[in-house]
Order: structure tokens, then C-alpha cells, then sequence
């Protein structure tokens, strides 16, 4: 993806390293970025002379009004579209109990409807591992992978929402539903972990 990149600064981190805990060998390395389709950023990188660690983080500069958007995925086609998430986006698809929150540590990613999905996969095979001894939410699981597999080939139709308290996500598609949140909706989206519930299992 193309980028204009200015403004690159390099400043020593006087605190431990995460890793190694070494003291006043952290540099941060942070550049003023323009990015196609999410604007204005900044992009830092953390880096520990000691061990090698490294973090690198993207944070949106611009704001935006808050917004919905709301994506019918009814065909293969639909599986390409381009979807923008900035660190900001609340991504929700329901047909799989699938509700991914930003944290601090999230990334904006560029990817499409299917790529989308291939997260949510991860995660459900994560819960499967983790919750391998409990009956109820096996079966769970192995329904919400078997919702999946038919999403995957455009038999089983879903919704994907993200809600973005800033504005900064975009799914690239005229058929897109968009509306303004309300303040009440901005304020109440919340800054968390990935989570998995029942949602609606008919269909």
C-alpha cells in the first residue's frame, strides 16, 4: 500500500525493556504517515538494543464522525469487498457470536469479507482449544465452524458490522449500509478482547 511518510524522530525510552528488562536501551521510533483510505497517522516503532525486541503500532490521527457500517454478504463476489479497520472498529458478525472489541495493542489492517472471516475463525478454534472439556460450548463452537465453512462458500448469507467511534473504518461497497451513531451509541462502545457469545443460532 502506498504511503507519504515525513516527520521521522527517534527519541530514547527511559524505562525497561518489556522482554529483557534491560534499562536505557529502548528507542522509539515515530513518523508522521499518510495512508490511503485511513488518512493521517503515526506510526511508532519500539525498539530494544539489548535483545532485539520490537513493537510497532499505527494510531489514526484524524476523526471522523462515528459511524455504522452494516454489509449483507449474500455471494462469493461479496467475499472480495475491501474492508478498512482502523484500531478504533468494533467488528461484529453475528451469524457466528463473533464481536471483536479494539484494545490498546490493536492494529489497523487493510483486508476483504473473507479475510475478515478467517479472523473470526481463528478465534473460534482458539475457544475450542481452551474450552475442549466443556460439552455445551464444543457444540457451540462446532456450529459456529460449520456456520464458517458455509459462509466461506457463499451458501450461508451474513452481516458484517463495524462500528467506529472515530469514523476511520470503511468496507468498499455501494451496497454498504452507513448511519451516523448516535453519542449515546459512540460512548458505549466499549475497549476490550475478543468475544465469543450464542448469538442467533437459527438458520
Amino acid at each position: 500500500m502506498a504511503r507519504t511518510v515525513s516527520g521521522i524522530q527517534a527519541v530514547p525510552v527511559d524505562s525497561p525493556c518489556p522482554m529483557c528488562r534491560a534499562v536505557g536501551q529502548l528507542t522509539m521510533l515515530s513518523m508522521t504517515v499518510n495512508v490511503p483510505y485511513f488518512g493521517d497517522g503515526m506510526e511508532t516503532t519500539l525498539r530494544c538494543g539489548a535483545c532485539g525486541f520490537r513493537h510497532a503500532d499505527f494510531m489514526i490521527l484524524s476523526q471522523k464522525d462515528p459511524m455504522r457500517l452494516e454489509l449483507r454478504v449474500e455471494s462469493l463476489e461479496d467475499l472480495t469487498i475491501r474492508v478498512i479497520r482502523s484500531n478504533s472498529g468494533t467488528i461484529r458478525i453475528a451469524e457466528l457470536g463473533f464481536t471483536a472489541e479494539p484494545s490498546p495493542l490493536s492494529e489497523s489492517y487493510v483486508s476483504n469479507v473473507e479475510g475478515v472471516l478467517d479472523r473470526a475463525k481463528d478465534i473460534l478454534l482458539t475457544a475450542l482449544e481452551f474450552h475442549g472439556e466443556d460439552p455445551e460450548k464444543v457444540a457451540l463452537l462446532q456450529e459456529y465452524l460449520s456456520r464458517y465453512e458455509r459462509m466461506l462458500t457463499g451458501e450461508l448469507p451474513f452481516s458484517l458490522v463495524i462500528d467506529d467511534p472515530f469514523g476511520n473504518s470503511a468496507i468498499l461497497a455501494e451496497k454498504v449500509e452507513r448511519r451516523v451513531l448516535s453519542p449515546e451509541e459512540a460512548e458505549s462502545l466499549k475497549t476490550g478482547m475478543v468475544i465469543l457469545d450464542r448469538g442467533d443460532l437459527e438458520g
